[in-house]
């Protein structure tokens, strides 16, 4: 799980918490509170220390996940057949069974919800969406720098987004079209176009709901 989460930050311009300075683009967080000025008590540095990592946690994660609204989005469906690959891996266009049409709209709603909290830097809305597991690996990852400690989700994410890739990710939020769900017990992949390309994400199903388990859609072709 470590090793596909970290090849897909890359995958989406995205690059993981480093220990030190970083003189390029990419945008590292820190987790380190005010320092103490002159003259200014220990416990007015404690308190100041807590209200810094508050509200930059809070800018971090792009604001309060109630602040996200979702967005309507119609999707093609059809199911996954049109896009098997003769004499390739079809292994996600024939995992499991397809679904019914309840359950496809439940986890494509999810899915356009993920991807337009992540077009919109929502990274606290983007968590919501996210798997307990996936994020819990996301947490153990930036663990690894001295400044990903003690993050919150939406602060890391927050910290590992390539300004570079912000275009590419509205365009895949703005173009996704949901054509099918393919499920097996609690897992599944909702395939999906964003024009010519076709991409799988990975669901797991938490009490009763949705939920991605990667940070991108896996190209299928």
């Amino acid at each position: 799980m470590l090793a596909v989460l970290a090849a897909l930050l890359l995958a989406v311009g995205l690059a993981a918490c480093g220990g030190g300075g970083d003189s390029s683009g990419s945008t590292t967080t820190e987790a380190t509170a005010p320092k103490q000025g002159e003259g200014q008590s220990s416990a007015g540095a404690a308190k100041n220390g807590e209200e810094g990592k508050s509200n930059s946690g809070e800018e971090r994660s792009g604001g309060s996940a109630s602040d996200f609204i979702p967005k309507h989005h119609s999707d093609s469906g059809g199911g996954s057949a049109r896009f098997k690959v003769k004499g390739g891996d079809n292994s996600v266009q024939e995992f499991g069974e397809e679904a019914g049409s309840s359950e496809f709209e439940a986890a494509a709603a999810i899915v356009h919800d993920f991807l337009d909290a992540r077009a919109e830097g929502n990274w606290a809305a983007v968590c919501t969406y996210m798997s307990k597991a996936t994020i819990e690996s996301l947490e153990t990852i930036a663990a690894q720098s001295k400044q990903g400690k003690h993050l919150s989700c939406g602060a890391i994410l927050a910290g590992l987004i390539n300004p570079a890739a912000k275009q590419q990710i509205k365009a895949e939020a703005e173009k996704a079209d949901v054509r099918a769900l393919r499920v097996e017990g609690e897992q599944a992949f909702v395939i999906y176009t964003n024009e010519s390309t076709v991409l799988a994400m990975p669901m797991a199903n938490e009490g009763g709901k949705w939920k991605v388990t990667s940070l991108a859609g896996m190209p299928l072709n």
